[in-house]
């Protein structure tokens, strides 16, 4: 099942990178550290660049999470305020995701949530700008894909989403989950690995360059 990220980020690939000759640890395995900081720059970087990196990066991927989660609870009509968070080269893909929604006929209910975020690669270009590229965890249980005029998920479905296990419903709470799960064109979320690609001038003016689905041996849990 798609996720939102899946859905209004179409699969380019990840380009640029510069990486140092490390094994890599995916989001969702236990062996994987807080961060994997790696990068390559001729005459090394100033310190405490890779810190900077990390808290910029993570800024810009949640500030671009919420603005698009925005946009696509409107059934992605209104996208101008998502331009200034992703490069010019980058805003068609997000058109064309947002269009998907105007074209289905769909919108989006809840939120996705971040997790781990490793940042896989940072450095300064010969040019003087930032690229950075990460891999997140992007869980998008929480968060449901429904037709523009359909209602809202039922109280019900979220106290059995995403807690199907644990959840012990009456008989009519049950009638009404499958009745609002059986409804044509409603999906929700899961949790994703996702390679996000950043670049900016400075490490405050980040912007979504690409982004990919991560297809490693991890996936997030």
């Amino acid at each position: 099942m798609k996720s939102l990220v899946l859905l209004v980020v179409p699969i380019l690939v990840l380009g640029g990178c510069q990486f140092v000759d490390r094994e890599s640890v995916a989001p969702g395995s236990d062996s994987a550290p807080d961060a994997l900081l790696l990068g390559h720059v001729p005459g090394g970087v100033p310190e405490g660049f890779f810190e900077e990196a990390r808290d910029a990066s993570e800024d810009a991927l949640r500030r671009y999470i919420q603005v698009s989660e925005s946009i696509t609870a409107q059934g992605g009509g209104q996208r101008e305020p998502m331009r200034e968070l992703v490069t010019p080269e980058w805003w068609s893909s997000e058109v064309d995701g947002f269009q998907y929604f105007q074209d289905e006929n769909l919108r989006t209910v809840g939120a996705s949530s971040l997790s781990t975020m490793l940042v896989q690669s940072a450095r300064r270009t010969p040019a003087n700008t930032i690229e950075v590229g990460v891999i997140a965890c992007v869980d998008g249980t929480d968060l449901f894909v429904v037709p523009i005029d359909t209602p809202d998920p039922p109280e019900s479905v979220w106290d059995w989403h995403p807690h199907y296990e644990d959840f012990e419903g009456a008989e009519a709470q049950w009638a009404e989950i499958e009745a609002f799960l059986t409804t044509p064109g409603v999906s929700w979320g899961s949790p994703e690995a996702v390679v996000f690609w950043f670049e900016g001038p400075t490490m405050g003016s980040l912007a979504l360059a690409s982004s990919e689905p991560w297809w490693g041996v991890y996936p997030c849990e």
